[in-house]
């Protein structure tokens, strides 16, 4: 059997939907109309959507009334008569979805050729958007945001999505998560328990709850090979034992200080998370990812928005930062991240390491209002001389986790 061409699946696909607006309510779920080859198809899309906006009904008859005139109405027969089956629609949405995305790829590819023709152009710079621009198309489907808004009977029609989970209760695809703290405290070590834990399929809080192991990263600014290598190998050995051994699903690179607003710099890291498309991203510390101090929304700008191209990637992104040396009332250390204002907002959640006077224990302190309940403790104790867990005596955790 022949592959269909665009415009065979885009008619059987608008044919499906005439059935039903559960169908058409699933294909844009998949679709928008700059999806469409024939621009004549795109047409009686448009037309459906806007009888569903308004409550109308949607069948052959009313579309021709409303298509009359147009250069669309010709083709309403060829639609009705194409059979498409309601049940069918992801798949013949994904056929379309699929010819407009090679249609993008071309057009992209012939743009590149031009680009690089032009007098004077910077080859790096161009490269690092060349990439961008690719896996937008990878990722999304299109190089420029589709027109999504909705009226509101529309949304809440729509089923509320389940939480795409990495870690169950603890950290979901795209998060972001800054952590600060007290030189030494062991901000590192608990960041790098995130993702050796989750390659393995354990908690990194609660040994007891076990789910499907993703695949991590780990990018160190700070440390050597050797250091690093001396650091991971015990959390490797632990978690080996109680879950599935993290090794081959955990990815560990090492730079030295490098400036990710700078094409290069962070090039090298999309190629790095481009080959093993990682679920989840430890990087840092931030300090060592620019050469200055960031003390102004104008100097984090630029340094967030290169991070935000690594969550970009479909995965959650975990980061350390230090502590600002402000004292506050009763000589307490301010948590928040050191410099501009701009990073408190940045992240979904933001979390400090406080000491509390006994070797092996701290606080974990939010900084900033959570934008969802997660299962992170209060209060850490280290064990083992390299795991931390929860603190079991005063605030009712058992040794894996919440009680």
């Amino acid at each position: 059997m022949n592959e269909p061409t665009a415009r065979d699946a885009e008619r059987t696909l608008l044919s499906a939907c005439l059935f039903t607006k559960t169908a058409r309510t699933e294909a844009r779920r998949h679709l928008t109309s700059r999806d469409f080859d024939d621009p004549r198809h795109e047409a009686i899309w448009d037309a459906m959507s806007n009888l569903d906006r308004h409550k109308r009904n949607v069948d052959a008859a009313i579309l021709n009334e409303v298509l009359h005139g147009t250069g669309a109405q010709p083709v309403l027969l060829e639609v009705v008569t194409a059979n498409g089956i309601p049940d069918n629609v992801p798949e013949y949405a994904a056929i379309v979805r699929g010819y407009a995305t090679k249609r993008r790829l071309a057009s992209e590819a012939r743009q590149v050729l031009a680009d690089v023709e032009k007098v004077g152009v910077n080859a790096t710079g161009l490269a690092a958007q060349v990439a961008t621009r690719f896996a937008g198309i990878r990722d999304t489907g299109s190089t420029h945001d589709d027109v999504t808004a909705l009226t509101v009977a529309e949304l809440l029609t729509q089923e509320d999505d389940e939480p795409e989970w990495l870690i169950p209760g603890l950290l979901e695809k795209r998060d972001r998560f800054m952590l600060t703290g007290e030189e030494g405290l062991g901000k590192s070590h608990l960041l790098r328990q995130f993702a050796i834990h989750a390659a393995a399929g354990l908690n990194p809080f609660d040994m007891t709850q076990k789910f499907e192991p993703i695949r991590t990263c780990l990018i160190d600014c700070e440390n050597s090979w050797s250091q690093v290598r001396r650091k991971v190998r015990p959390g490797v050995e632990w978690a080996a034992r109680w879950g599935q051994n993290p090794s081959d699903r955990m990815m560990v690179d090492c730079i030295s200080r490098i400036d990710i607003r700078r094409d290069r710099d962070l090039s090298r890291i999309h190629q790095l998370l481009d080959a093993q498309q990682p679920d989840l991203v430890v990087i840092g510390p931030l300090y060592r990812l620019v050469p200055i101090a960031i003390q102004s929304d104008d100097d984090a700008a630029p340094v967030l928005a290169a991070l935000d191209t690594i969550r970009e990637r479909g995965c959650a992104l975990l980061m350390e930062a230090h502590a600002g040396h402000a004292i506050g009332k009763g000589g307490v250390r301010d948590l928040r991240p050191r410099g501009s204002s701009a990073l408190l907002g940045w992240p979904e959640f933001g979390y400090g390491m406080r000491g509390i006077g006994a070797e092996g224990y701290a606080d974990l302190i939010p900084w900033r209002g959570q934008r969802e309940e997660r299962d992170i403790p209060t209060r850490l104790r280290k064990a083992d001389g390299f795991r931390w867990l929860p603190h079991t005596d005063m605030y009712g955790y058992n040794e894996g986790g919440a009680a």
